[in-house]
């Protein structure tokens, strides 16, 4: 536990000294800041029965396409080309303290600037006397039921983008094979409703399997105050699992 202590600070030191790192931070709250302006000058136009903040929380993709795969690719392969991933080896730290100090470092971020998100209608009002005469754009069952899923989702990205660059050779195939990979995985559920209009024969298969793995349909859930334990298990299994399979793939390197 000692040595996983000090992973983390340093993780966390690496971070705060490196100019690159509040690069990351500037453009992942300006792509949600840009989003959210968009969606409240369209929320305010064309009144909509869905939730401002739920569309809001319905562009996750984005910055988990631009932005996880930034960070995991420096954690691991960038360190590799520049040899200071050799010193942590020589040092003894077992790869999996390496790989969870390198998840925790990535995840707290991750948690740290989806909670300054999900203060943006606050921030907004309180810069504009105009909006300041509305109530609050989200009822604290979307704030919350949003938020932890999107950190549930977080840590499964995470995971899998450390695990491509674990096994990357260098910095533009992780960014590359990350990327598709979280692409993919975000629109599965939309793949099992394409392939349930193609196989005929097993539609009802895929339909279940749409039903039950789609991210934006488990969102809305989560935003309405509905905490499936399923969902909860199986995002933090399969987080779990991709971190002691990137582990193994560190030792085996």
């Amino acid at each position: 536990m000692r040595k996983l202590g000090i992973l983390i600070r340093y993780e966390f030191q690496r971070f705060f000294v490196s100019p690159f790192f509040y690069a990351v931070c500037a453009l992942f709250l300006l792509l949600m800041g840009i989003i959210f302006f968009f969606s409240l000058k369209i929320y305010a136009d064309f009144p909509q029965e869905e939730p401002l903040m739920m569309q809001l929380f319905k562009s996750v993709w984005l910055p988990l396409l631009l932005v996880v795969p930034i960070l995991t690719t420096k954690a691991i392969v960038s360190e590799k080309t520049e040899k200071l991933f050799d010193s942590l080896l020589v040092l003894r730290f077992s790869s999996s303290s390496i790989v969870f100090s390198k998840f925790v470092a990535i995840y707290c971020i991750h948690l740290g600037l989806w909670t300054v998100v999900i203060y943006f209608p606050e921030i907004a009002q309180s810069c504009s006397a105009t909006l300041a005469q509305f109530n609050n754009f989200m009822t604290a069952q979307i704030r919350w039921g949003g938020w932890c899923f999107v950190n549930l989702l977080g840590g499964v990205v995470i995971a899998f983008g450390l695990l491509v660059s674990a096994r990357a050779k260098m910095p533009a195939t992780s960014m590359a094979a990350s990327t598709v990979g979280i692409f993919l995985f975000l629109i599965l559920g939309q793949l099992f409703k394409q392939a349930s209009t193609i196989a005929f024969g097993e539609a009802e298969f895929f339909e279940t399997l749409y039903s039950n793995w789609n991210v934006f349909f488990q969102l809305e859930d989560f935003c309405r105050g509905i905490f499936d334990s399923r969902v909860i298990i199986a995002y933090i299994t399969a987080t779990l699992g991709i971190l002691g399979i990137t582990a193994l793939t560190l030792r085996e390197n």
